[in-house]
C-alpha cells in the first residue's frame, strides 16, 4: 500500500498539540511499518529531527506554502505519476478536493463552544475547513471518546465512521537538574499549571483557588507558590489582573515559554501538577505527570476524566472552593503518597506505539475492504 501523509505539522519547531500528534506518527510509522510505502508531503524541506528517507519512506516537498491544502497539494495528488492509495492528514485540514479516499484527524472542537477565543480568520478557518475535512473523510481519526461523541454529534457523522486513537505522553530525558527552579527562582514547595495562557485554560480561578488555599495554610507552614508556566497565548489580561488584586505578585510565579527539559524539571519536583480547564481535547500533561509520579488535579469535564481515570483528583472547574480543597488534600502526606503510586500506572495505559498501530490498522482496513 502506498500511503501519503501531509507531515507539515511535524515538521515545526516546537511541537505541541497536533504537531506533537504529527511527530510521533512519523516517526513511529517510519519504525514499526516496513511493508508498506510512504510519500509525506510538505511545504518546505524537511527538519533535521523528522525520520531519514529510506526505500519505502520519502519527502516530497511542494510549493507555494500559501493556501496549501485548498489548491497545491490537490493539484498535486491529481497530475502526480506516482498517486497514493490513501491519504492521511495528522490535522483538521485535509487536501480540498482529492481522487483518492483522504482520512483526517480532529483533535476537539473548542472552536464551536468558545468562537470569540479566536480570530475572526481562524474561527472560519477552522469551521469551514473541519467542516469540509470531515464531510468528504473516508473515516476520522478522534483523539477521545469525548471528542468522538461531539464530531457526530455537531457534525452527524455515524460512530462507526470515527476511530479513537488516544495520545500519550513523551519519555522524560534522563538525569532532570534543578537548573530549571534556579533560572526562575522557584523554590519548593509549589504547585505547578502547565501550559498556553489563553482562556480554556482557567488559569483566573486557579489563581483565586490558591488565594484561598493560602488563607487556609498556617502561620506556621511553608507557603508554597504557584507556578504558571507556558508562553502567552491570547485574551490572557485577566490572568495578571487577577495576580494583581489579589496581592499575590510574590506568590505567583510566571515562566513564559519553556524548553522540554524545563518541563520535566518542574513536572518531577513540584507538590501536584493542576489543570483546571474549561475544554480540553485530551490533555497530554496529565500523563507526562502521572507517568513520573507527580499527582494530578484536574477538571472533571470534557476529555479529561478519560486521561486521569481514578489516578487523579478532579474537580469542577467552575468551582474554586472545590479546586482549592483539591490542593489542601494532595498536601496530606498519605493521599500525596497514594496519587503518587497510582499515576505511572494509569499513565501506562497509554503510548504513542499503541495510537500508531490504531491508525496504521484504519488505514489498511479502509483499503482491504
Amino acid at each position: 500500500m502506498h500511503i501519503g501523509i501531509d507531515g507539515n505539522e511535524a515538521n515545526i519547531e516546537n511541537k505541541v498539540g497536533i504537531g506533537q500528534f504529527a511527530f510521533q506518527l512519523l516517526t513511529r510509522l517510519h519504525k514499526i511499518d516496513k511493508k508498506n510505502r510512504y510519500t509525506i508531503y510538505l511545504s518546505s524541506k524537511p527538519n533535521k529531527d523528522l525520520p531519514v528517507e529510506t526505500k519505502n519512506w520519502k519527502y516530497k516537498v511542494i510549493g507555494p506554502k500559501k493556501f496549501w491544502t485548498q489548491w497545491r497539494l490537490p493539484l498535486e495528488l491529481y497530475t502526480t505519476s506516482d498517486r497514493p492509495d490513501i491519504f492521511f492528514s495528522p490535522s483538521h485540514y485535509s487536501p480540498r478536493f482529492s481522487p483518492i479516499p483522504t482520512v483526517c484527524s480532529i483533535m476537539d472542537l473548542s472552536y464551536i463552544h468558545t468562537p470569540r477565543e479566536f480570530t475572526k480568520k481562524d474561527f472560519y478557518q477552522l469551521k469551514n475547513w473541519t467542516s469540509y475535512s470531515v464531510k468528504k473523510a473516508t473515516q476520522i481519526i478522534t483523539i477521545s471518546n469525548f471528542t468522538k461523541k461531539e464530531i457526530q454529534k455537531y457534525y452527524k457523522v455515524p460512530a462507526g465512521k470515527i476511530t479513537v486513537a488516544h495520545l500519550a505522553a513523551d519519555q522524560p530525558p534522563q538525569g532532570l537538574s534543578l537548573k530549571a527552579l534556579e533560572k526562575f527562582k522557584i523554590k519548593k514547595p509549589y504547585f505547578l499549571c502547565l501550559g498556553t495562557l489563553k482562556p480554556n485554560k482557567n488559569i483566573p480561578l486557579l489563581i483565586r483557588s490558591f488565594a484561598l488555599f493560602l488563607k487556609h495554610q498556617s502561620s506556621k507552614a511553608l507557603k508554597p507558590r504557584l507556578v504558571i508556566a507556558g508562553k502567552k497565548g491570547w485574551l490572557y489580561h485577566d490572568i495578571f489582573r487577577t495576580v494583581q488584586e489579589l496581592k499575590l505578585q510574590d506568590s505567583v510565579i510566571f515562566t513564559d515559554f519553556i524548553t522540554e527539559t524545563e518541563k520535566w524539571s518542574l513536572l518531577k519536583n513540584t507538590q501536584a501538577f493542576l489543570l483546571p480547564s474549561l475544554y480540553e481535547g485530551f490533555g497530554i500533561p496529565v500523563l507526562e505527570a502521572m507517568s513520573i509520579g507527580t499527582p494530578v488535579i484536574c477538571s472533571n469535564t470534557t476529555s479529561l476524566p478519560e486521561v486521569a481515570g481514578e489516578s487523579g483528583l478532579t474537580i469542577n472547574p467552575e468551582s474554586e472552593k472545590e479546586l482549592t480543597r483539591a490542593m489542601i488534600k494532595i498536601t496530606d502526606p498519605k493521599i500525596h503518597q497514594k496519587y503518587k503510586k497510582l499515576g505511572p500506572k494509569q499513565a501506562g495505559k497509554f503510548s504513542w506505539t499503541k495510537t500508531t498501530q490504531i491508525v496504521l490498522k484504519t488505514l489498511e482496513n479502509l483499503l482491504e475492504n
